[in-house]
């Protein structure tokens, strides 16, 4: 099984460094943005800690059977065998017809493609030919260099096909015509994922797992932005709380407006991210305080557009999009 890993930022370079020790005969392939953070990968290795107080592993692909790291605009994409299963790791605001033109260099049929992106899009970005799941995980990763990563918090990671989120079909008629190919893929995936360490299951309704995902990450990450604090400091004060309150309650309105079944135990899920991720930088945060544009679009944006077709105003999320989107004004063309 040839498996690759696209983006070497928190997210990629934690699945890489946990599964490449149990590849077997398998290949692994990380392919990163720069050749910058190819060469210090190969010079210096990946240095991975299993949490903040563990000891530090390096690990040199170069080293290791089946383990390679590659910088996307090299001419190895069209070099190397194709891949069985691509594991997408991108930010939403890569995630471009120019992104997917360089990934079609490494598909073929029956490639199954897994994307772990933030937020949730209004358009389909994919091929209809592609085989391609959306997944919701939970793990926590900290990338302070870029061969640097501390496996921050434990979590789940849920995959389920993504065209149940721009279809109105049942989400079980998208399971039951996966082809054997995609079955064995999937199924070789979520076993290697436990293997490694994660926790993984695959999901016939991966749209609820979405929305969770997306009320959670609409209130913690631009407060966390806005205020400059880790996860845990969201809970520091009464204030403070009220406000996370205010922007879940208008996300389960919008919800209900549009018909997207929903919880209230999900503010307790809120609740228990900022305190089980406490010191965690959230995503957002990260990406103001390295002046790159975040991905508030796709997170409170998508929220004050579903608002908007029900003619109600989720005020308090155009309030974190006027905050935060002109953060990154210097990108703007």
């Amino acid at each position: 099984m040839i498996i690759d890993i696209w983006g070497g930022g928190a997210l990629g370079l934690l699945f890489y460094s946990k599964i490449a020790t149990h590849l077997a005969d398998n290949q692994l392939n990380l392919w990163c943005r720069t050749q910058e953070q190819v060469d210090t990968i190969h010079s210096e290795g990946i240095v991975f800690q299993e949490n903040y107080i563990a000891d530090p592993q390096i690990m040199f692909p170069n080293e290791s059977s089946g383990c390679n790291v590659y910088a996307v605009d090299s001419q190895s994409t069209s070099t190397l065998s194709l891949a069985d299963l691509i594991i997408v790791t991108i930010k939403q605001t890569h995630l471009t017809a120019s992104f997917i033109q360089q990934l079609q260099t490494r598909v073929k049929q029956g490639t199954a493609i897994i994307c772990l992106q933030n937020g949730v899009r209004a358009d389909n970005p994919w091929p209809e030919s592609w085989q391609v799941y959306a997944a919701i995980t939970t793990e926590g990763a900290k990338k302070s260099a870029g061969n640097h990563i501390t496996h921050a918090g434990y979590g789940q990671t849920v995959i389920g096909r993504m065209d149940s989120l721009y279809r109105s079909d049942d989400a079980t008629s998208h399971m039951a015509i996966c082809t054997q190919n995609e079955h064995a893929h999937l199924s070789f995936l979520i076993n290697l994922f436990q293997k490694a360490g994660f926790q993984s299951s695959l999901s016939k309704d991966i749209g609820k797992e979405v929305y969770r995902k997306l009320i959670i990450n609409a209130v913690i990450n631009p407060l966390t932005a806005i205020w400059r604090v880790p996860n845990g400091e969201l809970l520091a004060s009464h204030t403070r709380v009220e406000l996370m309150r205010q922007l879940f309650m208008e996300a389960v309105e919008v919800y209900r407006r549009n018909h997207i079944p929903y919880s209230e135990h999900w503010w307790d899920d809120i609740l228990n991210v900022c305190r089980a991720t406490a010191s965690n930088t959230s995503s957002m945060l990260a990406d103001v305080q390295h002046n790159r544009r975040t991905e508030i679009a796709w997170i409170n944006g998508t929220i004050i557009e579903m608002a908007r077709r029900t003619d109600y105003r989720a005020e308090a999320h155009e309030w974190m999009y006027r905050f935060i989107e002109p953060l990154t004004l210097e990108e703007a063309p």
